[in-house]
């Protein structure tokens, strides 16, 4: 497993909200994604379909399989391994790096493409093959872009939201031997094509493909992949082998259910009615067979999912990776992806990283929340995510890793919250002098006791008087 980045929270934080470029880039992201899963809601409503219905078809579902979950996980090793393929287990990234560099020497695999895979993410397995002398090539356009950029993706759907244009072109023209060129949004379709040609000659010569999966479908022994662009099934069709790496939680039971989850999984994370590109991938090439690769490999991987089980926080083990929590989330489209350290941005990473990294090594997340529950209202799978983040801050509390600072404020709080007559008198106090701070203006734009809550933003100023003050002024008139 990789770590979260070492430097701070707050110190990355500070680094993306004075980027001018990443703030361009975010807010011109934002109502997309936003507006076109209202669309998409809207259109099922149009055709008597009940979304919020869905929702709740779409809990129980996987609700069903974490109760369950190592039934489900042997029913499919059944069945895959029936179809022909290979399945290895892998408890941490180092095992999948081993793994996977162990399949690739066993083929003579000398280069992989890959499609998008969060778990290869977590184990930074790039670096792995390249360290092992097999070269690593991302074939999703915004994950080829960020892997140009030496960068982790910004986003789980669109890893590179956080480039511009001239960003994308200065590094295609670096890669691509030719000269920096002007560009502009009508140039897209042509970057794009260039993208293409470049990676078709991969694709030709790529001797292995890894994938991450959408779902598994236990039944059948399957892997669903859900993409946008053609290179999913050129990296599962082409090489001769192809491994599927995905998380022990990504078992659903049946195509039915499967059938199920799509209806949510696209309207949620891109607002389409289904994504361009639905492979159900089933073992290996059989006989009289155009297509497929002659050997299939699935790592089902825990990484510290099965930890999460019969735990408080088991319910984010629903999470089907849709970033519909992102894309609504206010402080993840002021910051980006990248303030968060690790793997998973916005509010499922204020959740996944701590548990999957540790409470200690995100100290910050589960508190980079404004508390509005938009991320809660749209997760497909009504996942709680206020309300976990809310735990692992008692957590962090119950085992002493807040700083003894804080620690003593929030005491000292609560010590003056429990003395009702004291609070008000101080609260009096205070207002005054707030009001006194001020001098003639509406606002005050340094606050001497604690400046950091006026750096970036104003602080309204009242009139100089309590709630309660105001309340017996208005009782007595």
């Amino acid at each position: 497993m990789t770590a979260a980045q070492p430097l701070t929270f707050h110190a990355r934080v500070g680094e993306k909200v004075r980027d001018r470029r990443l703030q361009q880039a975010l807010q011109k992201a934002r109502p997309l994604f936003v507006g076109k899963r209202a669309r998409a809601v809207a259109a099922l409503a149009e055709d008597q379909l009940d979304f919020e219905g869905l929702r709740d078809a779409g809990e129980e579902i996987r609700n069903r399989v974490l109760a369950d979950l190592d039934v489900w996980l042997d029913i499919f090793e059944e069945r895959a391994r029936a179809t022909g393929a290979e399945v290895l287990w892998a408890r941490d990234g180092r095992e999948i790096c081993e793994q996977v560099i162990d399949v690739a020497r066993r083929h003579g695999v000398a280069k992989a493409t890959k499609s998008k895979s969060m778990l290869s993410e977590e184990a930074d397995l790039n670096a792995a093959l390249a360290a092992a002398g097999i070269r690593p090539v991302e074939t999703d356009l915004g994950e080829y872009i960020v892997q140009l950029a030496g960068e982790a993706p910004s986003h789980i759907i669109a890893p590179a939201v956080h480039k511009s244009i001239d960003q994308v072109e200065a590094l295609f023209a670096r890669e691509h031997g030719r000269p920096e060129q002007p560009r502009s949004s009508a140039d897209i379709p042509a970057m794009t094509a260039e993208a293409r040609a470049v990676l078709r000659e991969h694709f030709l010569s790529a001797e292995m493909g890894i994938t991450g999966a959408n779902f598994l479908i236990a039944e059948s022994g399957s892997a669903a992949l859900v993409t946008n662009e053609g290179n999913g099934r050129m990296v599962t069709t082409l090489p001769k082998v192809h491994v599927v790496i995905t998380g022990i939680e990504k078992i659903v039971p049946t195509l039915e259910d499967f059938a199920t989850l799509m209806r949510l999984l696209p309207r949620s994370a891109t607002g389409q009615t289904i994504s361009n590109y639905v492979s159900l991938l089933t073992g290996t090439r059989r006989e009289g067979d155009g297509e497929g690769p002659t050997k299939t490999v699935f790592i089902l991987v825990d990484n510290g999912r099965a930890a999460l089980l019969g735990s408080p926080w088991q319910d984010m083990l629903r999470c089907i990776r849709c970033g519909a929590c992102m894309n609504h989330c206010p402080v993840y489209f002021s910051l980006g992806g990248h303030a968060y350290g690790w793997v998973y941005p916005g509010p499922m990473g204020s959740v996944l990283t701590p548990l999957l990294t540790g409470l200690e090594n995100a100290l910050e997340l589960p508190r980079a929340s404004t508390g509005c529950n938009q991320c809660g209202s749209v997760c497909p799978v009504r996942i709680p995510l206020p309300k976990l983040m809310h735990r692992l801050r008692e957590e962090q509390v119950k085992r002493g890793l807040r700083p003894r600072r804080e620690r003593l404020m929030i005491g000292a709080w609560a010590w003056l919250a429990g003395r009702p007559k004291l609070y008000r008198w101080l609260a009096a106090r205070a207002a005054r002098y707030l009001r006194w701070l001020a001098g003639d203006h509406a606002t005050i734009r340094v606050f001497g006791l604690a400046p950091a809550w006026t750096e970036g933003r104003d602080l309204p100023v009242g009139p100089g008087r309590t709630f309660h003050e105001l309340y017996a002024a208005r009782k007595r008139a």
